[in-house]
């Protein structure tokens, strides 16, 4: 497609980039149905695009590949441009997780995702960290065990976060819930005024930390009531997501030797709320990095059959 598009700009004799943004869906035709089916949820590809050619200097950087072009230049610049519609668990489903509080005040997650580098330890604890208020080191996070695990689907298709994170989230919203309800009973006070910090290692009275209980008392509470700290939800999301972006590779090329080099990429990415920037950042460098490879370093070669 991206090549259509550029062979379509050369013919028309316009630039790529305004070609690209001539034709964008715009920010308010959304939701949209594309021809092929894809119901696409949210976008502004025009704005992640401008911000590409911003960011490289993009008008600079076609002057000066003139200017080579005009001066004769054996080293030529080339500038590769590419705008994308991804799509995330593109084949919809649903994902498991359960979310326990254990009697030493630590938690326990189980998630059906299954990680291979993709930080879902640090993820998951990250969610039931902000949610429940318990320190990260505290919380063991359980996955690709089917002793332990009752069901997954698992990780493929950039599902993971968007439908395994919201089933852990919405099952520790669910202990929140009860143990907000405890909390308020210990402390005299109406649950709406409860929260939850890792400062306290608890919940606390909103206005003053010094009223408050810590999860080893709400644990110790919940037994006595016969209410138990834990959940377990199956999150099953309407439909698949849409991340979008635009990127830029500019290279130089030895006309004489056909020598290339990589001098920059640029790459604008819009995937929605991040819930790791580090994370995220680095999965974004690791495509970069096998694009290139693709591109430059690998081959599929075929026989005479």
């Amino acid at each position: 497609m991206e090549r259509a598009i550029d062979l379509l700009s050369n013919e028309l004799g316009m630039d790529p980039a305004e070609l690209r943004l001539k034709n964008f869906i715009r920010p308010d035709q959304f939701p949209y149905q594309s021809a092929a089916g894809s119901n696409y949820d949210v976008g502004d590809y025009s704005l992640a695009l401008e911000v590409l050619l911003e960011r490289s200097d993009y008008k600079g950087l076609r002057e000066l590949q003139a200017r080579r072009v005009a001066d004769k230049d054996p080293i030529l610049l080339g500038l590769g441009l590419s705008t994308y519609v991804e799509v995330t668990n593109p084949f919809p489903s649903g994902e498991f997780a359960r979310v326990e509080i254990l009697k030493d005040a630590k938690a326990i997650v189980y998630t059906g995702t299954s990680p291979h580098g993709q930080g879902h330890d640090t993820s998951w604890s990250m969610i039931v960290c902000e949610t429940l208020g318990i320190a990260m080191e505290d919380i063991e996070v359980v996955h690709g065990d089917t002793d332990r695990v009752a069901r997954g689907v698992g990780t493929f298709g950039s599902r993971s976060l968007q439908v395994g994170g919201s089933a852990v989230l919405n099952a520790s919203e669910e202990i929140a819930d009860k143990a907000r309800e405890l909390a308020a009973s210990l402390l005299e006070a109406d649950p709406a005024d409860v929260v939850f910090d890792v400062a306290v290692g608890g919940a606390y009275i909103i206005g003053t930390k010094t009223k408050a209980v810590t999860w080893a008392k709400l644990y110790e509470a919940s037994s006595t009531k016969g209410i138990d700290l834990f959940a377990e939800v199956d999150f099953n999301p309407d439909g698949s997501t849409y991340p979008f972006g635009a990127h830029l590779a500019v290279v130089e090329v030895d006309s004489e030797t056909g020598k290339v080099s990589i001098l920059r990429m640029i790459a604008v990415d819009d995937a929605g709320r991040l819930l790791n920037p580090l994370l995220a950042e680095g999965q974004v460098q690791g495509g970069l990095g096998q694009g290139i490879a693709q591109a430059l370093l690998e081959e599929v070669a075929y026989d005479e059959y």
